[in-house]
């Protein structure tokens, strides 16, 4: 696939005479591959290389890094999707091993990184252990369990938002005991709905982002009958409402907010990314973003507005305005917080087009039949019109509640369907509490084969440099990962040995870096006031780093105030050193010349003496 890709990109731009394959090509590829390959270039990758290279995968487990493996894995793109799932199961180990885990603050932290295991093929829920030995579920500590150490709203309704994704990806089931149920959730995000339709970090306008991504939390109950009760946070009013009235509140504030460029501004700045999270938000609720006329302004739909924001390298610049508070965006130059946005952004809209499950529904696709029996139920109710009797509309919500609850989302016109029937006097309710559930079949038992630790995969670990460094972490990582999940195998305790040395004296060389800077940053920072009692500690800190290799001596802090430092201290010291010198010098001369004096004068008392004696003895 990432080789058609590729091509296909390829061939795109070569000329006039491949017009037949400019028209096939898919735009959503188009535009998703030349952010990848500008990523590439970024990240200091080749063009056939992988994305996810060294530099890239030193970022697991963090923002920049954990949403290009989202993009790449929802668009079918493989990469380094093994050494992803290796690297971050380390680091979540890793950080398991502290008090705060992921963050003492920011659930989210679980939620992204739980998406991108599994936009990488892994599992969330049995994501290596924790220091005791326990299995680290990120699902359980993260969403319905995060409540035992810190509520899911801690960081606002960013927490809930995107706890009700991340359960929903795989439609987890909560246990008995949990702290939050789904309802819980639901309520948090309900109820924080300002009067205009919209959502918010703060305040009480509606910010486009915030209410997209609540509409991507709420798509899958889209079209559930269930009526939510709730007191309205900015209001204080309390209200009734099921998630369908909620959603169609927040998608008419969206399109009264769509620009006639047709993009976004947040925060006063007109950008790429607010217009990339409507598009998603669209996407997730069954609605075309480019076909749909409540989001076509003056002629431009959302696509259009993306686009606005490509620039030559195939990259999206985040606004066309330099924002102070965001220095690392620019108005001149490709983001990569803009171009993760918009790489996930595409296989929505690639997912959408294909019939695929939305963006953040990781289930396996749906089979054929059922697809096909929510476009042949989806056709019949497009037909129904005021005419319609209310027999066939018994029958057209049979046929939806037939439908497994989590497939339901899925169906589109559902509520032209429900307030048709309620009009003609059908008990909608009485329908959907004795229509008999047809379930889909089970899915296919995962009967994937172990993996076969290659003779290139053996090669690699017997040329690893007999000494370590920092640079070898991902290599040591991926294959150790690889060598535990793969088939027994003549000399595999061997290999497992050298590897799992190797990953030790690897992690005591990055615990020795963090401890040289954080000494650093505890005894010389700010490094004006340094004197020379800190000279024990610049010197020792001075011998660690030459202990290290060049390679290891680069991801060393500030190194050239510390050699300033030293520098100082040893300028000091030697200028005190002179001057110890030189005061012995003129304290050993003066010594010399008081003797010398004292000898002259003791030589002429004895002179004069005998002078005298000589004198008495001619008397």
């Amino acid at each position: 696939m990432k080789r058609f890709f590729c091509a296909l990109l390829c061939l795109l731009l070569l000329g006039a005479g491949f017009v037949p394959v400019r028209a096939e090509a898919d735009p959503f590829l188009t535009v998703a591959e030349g952010i990848i390959a500008w990523k590439k270039a970024d990240v200091g990758s080749a063009p056939d290389g992988y994305l996810l290279n060294d530099t890239c995968l030193a970022l697991a487990g963090t923002t920049p890094g954990d949403w290009y493996p989202i993009g790449l894995g929802r668009l079918g793109i493989a990469d380094n999707n093994a050494a992803y799932l290796a690297v971050i199961r380390d680091q979540v180990e890793q950080r398991y091993a502290l008090p705060g885990k992921l963050s003492a603050a920011k659930a989210t932290e679980w939620h992204r990184i739980s998406l991108a295991v599994l936009a990488m093929g892994g599992d969330p829920t049995a994501l290596g252990t924790d220091a005791d030995g326990n299995p680290i579920n990120l699902i359980a500590d993260g969403t319905y369990d995060r409540g035992k150490t810190a509520s899911l709203g801690r960081q606002g309704i960013n927490g809930w938002i995107w706890g009700l994704i991340a359960l929903d990806s795989l439609r987890y089931e909560i246990p008995d005991g949990a702290v939050s149920s789904r309802d819980d959730i639901l309520l948090e995000i309900l109820r924080r709905q300002l009067a205009d339709g919209g959502f918010a970090l703060s305040g009480k306008t509606a910010d486009p982002d915030i209410t997209a991504m609540a509409l991507q939390a709420l798509a899958p109950y889209r079209n559930s009958e269930k009526t939510y009760t709730y007191t309205q946070k900015s209001t204080g009013v309390q209200v009734t409402k099921t998630v369908r009235r909620a959603v169609e509140d927040a998608v008419a504030c969206l399109s009264g907010r769509q620009l006639d460029t047709g993009d976004f501004s947040s925060w006063g700045t007109e950008n790429v990314e607010s217009t990339d999270q409507v598009t998603v938000a669209l996407c997730c609720l069954g609605i075309d973003p480019l076909t749909d006329p409540r989001f076509i302004k003056n002629g431009n739909t959302l696509m259009d507005g993306i686009l606005r924001y490509r620039m030559a390298d195939g990259g999206f610049v985040h606004s066309f305005t330099y924002d102070p508070d965001n220095p690392t965006s620019r108005p001149d130059q490709s983001n990569t917080m803009a171009g993760e946005q918009t790489l996930y952004t595409m296989a929505a809209l690639w997912r959408q087009k294909n019939g695929m499950r939305t963006l953040y529904d990781f289930r396996p696709e749906q089979s054929a039949a059922l697809r096909e029996r929510i476009r042949t139920l989806e056709t019949r109710i497009a037909a129904v019109s005021p005419k319609t009797d209310a027999a066939e509309l018994e029958r057209l919500l049979r046929d939806f509640y037939a439908l497994p609850e989590t497939e339901r989302c899925y169906v589109n016109g559902y509520w032209t369907l429900s307030d048709a029937a309620r009009t003609a006097g059908v008990d909608v309710g009485g329908i959907a509490d004795t229509t008999q559930v047809i379930k889909s079949p089970d899915e296919a038992p995962d009967d994937r084969p172990l993996l076969s630790f290659s003779p290139s995969d053996r090669a690699a670990v017997d040329a690893l440099p007999e000494r370590l460094t920092t640079e070898q972490y991902v290599t040591v990582t991926t294959l150790l990962d690889k060598l535990r999940q793969c088939e027994p195998f003549e000399g595999m305790e061997t290999y497992l040995a050298r590897l799992t040395a190797a990953k030790q004296t690897i992690a005591a060389i990055r615990a020795e870096i963090d401890s040289i800077n954080a000494e650093i940053r505890e005894k010389l920072y700010p490094f004006e006031g340094i004197s020379l009692k800190d000279k024990n500690t610049v010197d020792g800190i001075v011998a660690r780093y030459l202990a290290l290799s060049e390679y290891d001596r680069t991801r060393i802090d500030r190194w050239e105030d510390v050699i300033k430092t030293k520098t100082k201290i040893d300028n000091l010291l030697r200028g005190i050193l002179i001057g110890v010198v030189l005061g012995v010098i003129a304290a050993v001369t003066a010594v010399f010349l008081v003797r010398r004096i004292r000898k002259r004068r003791h030589r002429k008392e004895r002179e004069m003496e005998e002078l005298s004696a000589q004198y008495r003895d001619e008397e």
